[in-house]
């Protein structure tokens, strides 16, 4: 390698892993198109007509929720308990706040841009009537990230907003979305709100079964068996959205199992006129009868099959078998619990392949680009500094990209290719995440390069043609 060639990438994987992640004001993500699929039946957004989702002002945002300096002892994000990972869930049973353990399990957050009225609040008590309410509440609560101003000797907000002002990014990305540097609790609110919203998980293997047999949002074809989905899985379906047949006495002896009735399908968000589940118990061992919200069943499991953290507000249930235990017998009848779950102690008698087949289908509302796509990831480094730029990877030197090569496809899962109109052959390698080369040789245009033994995530494709001149630079995401 010659000595230009390795000055411009080894600037470039200094500044990727070592001293400053990059926000690259000239090339921004695209958030304002929403991902949401004709046969999802909920045809509203929820985003506020003074806060329509604008790329600029979800770039802020989503620096906004990785940012621990949000938190009075700068530990804290809003990412530390609600993890990309983990469909931005929480694998541990309670969040780890500036000031000690949140109350309740943090809820994953995906999809809540189809939350609106008459979807009622967010939070586990719908306390918040929209995003733009919900974002700064756990900000300014003692525990989680306490800007309270309420404790002895607790900051407020405008102590917060003090801290962004002595920011340099700030003043950047502040400007650029808003147009001006000033720093207020609305624009950080709109900021978070447009991030968040912007996070949609509809990829699933049910979405592609759903789409060979109808696609559009009139669920006629929801009971047919999918053509994709196993013996199993399909079964599962069936008792998710079928009523069950229950004996003089209210037991059940046949059909489904009604989950359907408050998970809507196919979005399966939680239908607005829910009561409790039956869960009354907190972590701190009182009881509350006022929890009547719950995320969307999308992503409970992760790509690997395992949960994304224990479910329920108070994480009683470690396992899905456990969630089906509680609904399978909810013993005495308990105040404002939901009349569709209230069996009079009279079990549901599920069997242990029934068992298996409601976790088979539950498995299929897991999607794949939630977990890996850069722009819901954290832009900070490992140094949690961050670097704003104007349209170059760095303030070194600019990439020349003008053959206009592209890696296709993307997200990919077993290779990917490079389509460029002058077909030359370039020296080609590959780094991950944290800037280790893991793969190079010769590459042509079509040429395949096999990403079958990367791990999942996401890689950045340098190609340098016969000089040694850095060509073309371009991001990729293994599925």
């Amino acid at each position: 390698m010659n000595n230009a060639k390795f000055k411009i990438l080894g600037l470039f994987l200094l500044s990727f892993t070592l001293m400053s992640g990059i926000i690259d004001l000239g090339t921004l993500f695209n958030y304002s198109i929403s991902n949401i699929p004709e046969h999802i039946n909920i045809g509203v957004d929820s985003a506020p007509l003074n806060n329509l989702m604008d790329d600029k002002v979800a770039t802020l945002g989503r620096v906004l929720f990785y940012d621990k300096k949000l938190s009075t002892n700068n530990s804290v994000s809003c990412a530390s308990c609600h993890k990309q990972e983990l469909a931005f869930g929480l694998e541990e049973l309670q969040g780890t706040g500036a000031n000690g353990l949140s109350l309740r399990r943090p809820m994953r957050l995906l999809n809540l841009r189809i939350y609106n009225t008459p979807f009622k609040g967010l939070f586990w008590d719908e306390r918040a009537g929209s995003l733009e309410e919900l974002v700064t509440q756990p900000i300014k609560d003692h525990i989680e990230m306490g800007y309270s101003g309420a404790e002895a000797d607790a900051p407020s907000f405008d102590d917060l907003i003090s801290q962004l002002e002595g920011l340099d990014y700030y003043e950047d990305l502040f400007t650029f979305a808003f147009g001006d540097n000033s720093i207020t609790e609305e624009k950080i609110s709109k900021a978070l709100a447009q991030f968040i919203r912007s996070i949609e998980s509809y990829d699933s293997k049910f979405d592609e079964g759903f789409a060979m047999v109808d696609g559009t949002p009139s669920n006629e074809n929801i009971e047919l068996d999918f053509p994709n989905f196993t013996p199993e899985e399909n079964s599962g379906k069936t008792l998710f959205i079928s009523d069950a047949i229950k004996d003089t006495n209210g037991a059940r002896i046949g059909g489904g199992v009604g989950c359907f009735h408050c998970h809507t399908v196919p979005s399966f968000t939680f239908s607005p006129e829910s009561g409790n589940n039956g869960v009354i118990a907190e972590i701190g061992g009182s009881e509350v009868f006022n929890i009547t919200k719950a995320p969307s069943l999308r992503d409970i499991f992760g790509p690997s099959g395992s949960l994304n953290g224990p479910l329920f507000h108070n994480g009683q249930a470690a396992t899905f078998d456990e969630l089906l235990d509680h609904y399978d017998d909810i013993a005495e009848t308990t105040i404002m619990i939901d009349h569709r779950m209230d069996n009079n102690g009279i079990p549901l008698n599920l069997t242990i392949e029934e068992r298996l087949q409601l976790e088979a289908f539950v498995k299929t509302l897991t999607g794949s680009d939630i977990y890996t796509n850069e722009k819901w990831s954290n832009p900070f480094d490992m140094n949690e500094e961050l670097e704003i730029i104007g349209g170059t990877i760095s303030n070194t030197f600019v990439i020349n990209n003008e053959n206009n090569i592209t890696v296709y496809p993307n997200p990919a899962t077993s290779f990917i290719k490079i389509k460029d109109i002058h077909a030359q052959n370039y020296h080609g390698e590959v780094y991950n995440m944290d800037g280790q080369k893991i793969w190079q040789g010769t590459i042509h245009a079509d040429n395949e390069i096999s990403i079958n033994t990367f791990p999942k995530g996401i890689y950045s494709l340098f190609l340098f043609n016969d000089s040694e001149d850095l060509v073309s630079k371009d991001k990729f995401i293994k599925l």
